[in-house]
């Protein structure tokens, strides 16, 4: 399985393929609560019943996770954000290191691709947070590689690929 998450909302039309999952991160979804029953009672599922609830398994399922962003201050969007952090579950709250950090555990033992395009306008400094961002971002999520790829409008993006 894969997994396309963007704010693009409603009127996202590319079809990145059958075999994706496309998810519109800004639908009307509780932000993530800090509760950690996803952690410790209900193994993976968010207790919140909307769009998000099962975002961990979502992602967590996934051999390629791409994300479409605007950039915001270094970082994703809040809907992107949002939705990531709803997708907590699929690690476990136990902690382990990678590359001489601590890190969260993994849930799911699928080895994932992470592919990030962000859009919109931003400073050199903001790049460079981002590029940072998303590096540790792939290793929390477990991810054996990842991709940044920068454009100032969404439509000069192209083609979304692996």
């Amino acid at each position: 399985m894969n997994v396309m998450i963007h704010d693009l909302g409603e009127h996202f039309f590319q079809n990145p393929g059958d075999d994706f999952e496309v998810v519109n991160a800004n639908v009307k979804a509780a932000s993530c609560q800090g509760c950690f029953q996803c952690w410790t009672k209900n193994a993976g599922y968010c207790v919140y019943a909307d769009a998000f609830q099962h975002n961990g398994a979502v992602v967590g399922n996934s051999e390629n996770v791409v994300i479409i962003s605007k950039i915001c201050y270094g970082g994703y969007s809040l809907a992107v954000k949002r939705f990531l952090d709803r997708s907590i579950s699929d690690c476990l709250p136990f902690l382990t290191f990678r590359n001489g950090k601590t890190y969260h555990a993994d849930r799911y033992k699928i080895r994932r691709n992470l592919t990030v395009y962000f859009y919109g306008e931003c400073s050199e400094f903001e790049k460079e947070t981002a590029v940072e961002y998303v590096a540790r971002h792939a290793v929390n999520m477990g991810a054996d590689t990842h991709k940044i790829i920068f454009a100032e409008r969404f439509e000069d993006i192209g083609v979304i690929k692996l």
